[in-house]
């Protein structure tokens, strides 16, 4: 499962785990048409989307009023199963305490939570509007710590459900796992994205106490949390850079470019693959965080 997985970093990695064999990918977003249109462009590489979306799931979710402007036919609300690889969950994770059970029902099959969704706004704080701070923090931290808390109780359920049908079964399963998508910003200064800032260094709190506290206290399941801490990747999030900036930013880098999406979707497949990474946050920056 992918928040904010339809477009920039999240998209890249959705594709990248098809293409890895995932059984299925699971998107998560606010707007169904951006995901209907994010789930087309993966099934034109994978050839797995059909040509209707007919095979609507159980409703699932609450979208925002703004989204509801859909398709005839669709449900504006919802898991929507494009393809035997490909699901699409409508939903706000900045709201997601509205909908916990729904996506606690809708994790009971996933091994890999990735979150990857991510606003900013551009402004200094004094500036920065009362609503912005909080919808920011709310989507890139809260938001976070939501999913992976339905993450962890879709898991439990499942191994006790598991435990009940087959109380025979001693075999530890192979391991789950989050992946928190941070930014340099969490670790390098800057101005302008203090909110953005702040709920990024909070995603690498996560994942370190995620790391500690599933040891702990869930002796039967195996999780791992992992972060990715990219640098200037060019994704949407870049679009309102003027070319001056662009270029100033290049210069910093020490590669002199900004990263792929492809790039960071490497990362994340290392990540949910080596069953010894956990707590592992890797830099992706070009360098940037050595200067």
């Amino acid at each position: 499962m992918i928040t904010g997985g339809t477009s920039g970093i999240g998209f890249a990695i959705a594709a990248r785990f098809l293409q890895e064999g995932a059984a299925t990918v699971t998107l998560v977003g606010r707007s169904q048409k951006r995901l209907l249109e994010a789930a087309k462009r993966l099934g034109s590489s994978t050839g797995t989307v059909s040509e209707t979306s007919e095979d609507n799931g159980e409703v699932a979710t609450r979208a925002p009023e703004e989204d509801k402007q859909q398709d005839p036919g669709i449900e504006s609300n919802g898991t929507l199963q494009v393809s035997d690889q490909i699901r699409l969950l409508v939903g706000d994770i900045s709201e997601t305490g509205s909908w916990m059970r729904e996506l606690e029902s809708e994790m009971g099959n996933i091994d890999i939570l990735v979150n990857a969704a991510g606003i900013s706004t551009s402004s200094i704080l004094p500036r920065t509007e009362l609503s912005d701070i909080s919808r920011t923090l709310r989507t890139n931290l809260e938001g976070a710590i939501l999913t992976s808390r339905a993450f962890l109780r879709a898991s439990i359920r499942s191994r006790v459900r598991n435990n009940r049908n087959d109380p025979t079964e001693t075999k530890k399963p192979a391991s789950k796992c989050i992946i928190n998508v941070s930014s340099l910003l969490a670790l390098k200064s800057g101005t302008g994205a203090v909110p953005y800032a702040a709920s990024k260094a909070g995603l690498l709190g996560l994942t370190r106490s995620v790391a500690v506290e599933t040891s702990a206290s869930l002796k039967d399941l195996a999780f791992r949390s992992n972060a990715i801490v990219p640098g200037y990747i060019d994704t949407p999030m870049l679009a309102d850079f003027t070319p001056g900036e662009v270029s100033r930013l290049k210069d910093l880098i020490p590669l002199h470019r900004f990263g792929d999406p492809s790039e960071v979707a490497d990362a994340a497949v290392f990540l949910a693959q080596n069953e010894y990474a956990n707590n592992c946050v890797l830099n992706l920056d070009g360098g940037l965080s050595a200067v």
